[in-house]
């Protein structure tokens, strides 16, 4: 296993290493159909998927570069349609600045996914999201609760869809805390997602309650001790004019007021 903890340079160095990754998988699920799913040593902690995540630590940087420089174009000032033009040149229409900045939005959810999965696998006891790489990742993708779409993601057919990325950030946000086993750094989290909730966008609101939603599904009653600062701000969700953001407040109220086993209503 020594071949796994040794950092790859170069393609010859990965294709190596990566060929023994396979093999030792293969070998692993083989043991697995063998022994009837499992043998219950603590082998399962050390899947194929743990291994890549300590080399995030070499990504961190550029995660958080991506993830909160500015849009490259005002998307607003984009055309919504495609229309016709001689020669039907698209490049006419959609400058290369635009092009970039949909290539941002891009790679800004292929970085929030690729995160969701390193908090995912992060179950090794020296983690990868120890307090200081939580602190350094927490506000890079609190900030994407606000980044504004581009106009034009729709016209290509790469590009992911808005709901998509919101389910990376939810995913992500909601893992981070997970993973971080800290009520400590819980509540930095918590506070930033709640905050998000009071922009006077829609998407914010329902994206904020969504990752709220997750923290009291997976925390369970360790979320009980962020009440005090959570319900005022349910308070005025469950005021709002957008019918979405108001059913979904509901919802997650009843959800702690199962959880704390009393009504909530009076502390509103």
């Amino acid at each position: 296993m020594e071949h796994f903890h040794q950092p790859c340079h170069g393609h010859a160095s990965f294709f190596r290493w990566y060929t023994l990754l396979r093999g030792w998988a293969k070998l692993r699920q083989e043991a697995r159909i063998a022994s009837g799913e499992g043998v219950g040593n603590g082998h399962e902690r050390l899947s194929p998927r743990t291994l890549f995540v300590p080399y995030f630590k070499f990504f961190l940087e550029s995660c958080t570069r991506y993830l909160t420089e500015d849009q490259l174009v005002d998307s607003r000032s984009l055309p919504r349609k495609r229309k016709k033009t001689k020669g039907n040149d698209l490049c006419s229409l959609v400058n290369s600045t635009s092009i970039l900045s949909i290539k941002l939005w891009h790679l800004r959810a292929l970085i929030l996914k690729a995160l969701y999965h390193c908090f995912l696998y992060d179950t090794a006891e020296i983690k990868f999201l120890d307090t200081s790489n939580f602190q350094v990742l927490l506000k890079p993708i609190i900030s994407q609760l606000i980044v504004e779409p581009p106009v034009t993601s729709n016209d290509f057919l790469d590009s992911p869809t808005v709901e998509e990325v919101d389910q990376y950030l939810v995913l992500c946000l909601g893992q981070m805390a997970v993973t971080v086993k800290s009520d400590v750094l819980w509540k930095p989290l918590n506070h930033e997602v709640l905050m998000q909730t009071r922009s006077e966008l829609v998407r914010p609101k329902i994206v904020g309650l969504k990752v709220i939603k997750y923290l009291v599904e997976h925390l369970r009653e360790e979320y009980l001790a962020f009440l005090p600062e959570t319900i005022p701000f349910l308070g005025e969700l469950l005021e709002d004019v957008e019918l979405p953001v108001k059913t979904l407040a509901q919802e997650i109220l009843r959800m702690m007021e199962a959880l704390s086993g009393e009504s909530l209503k009076e502390y509103l």
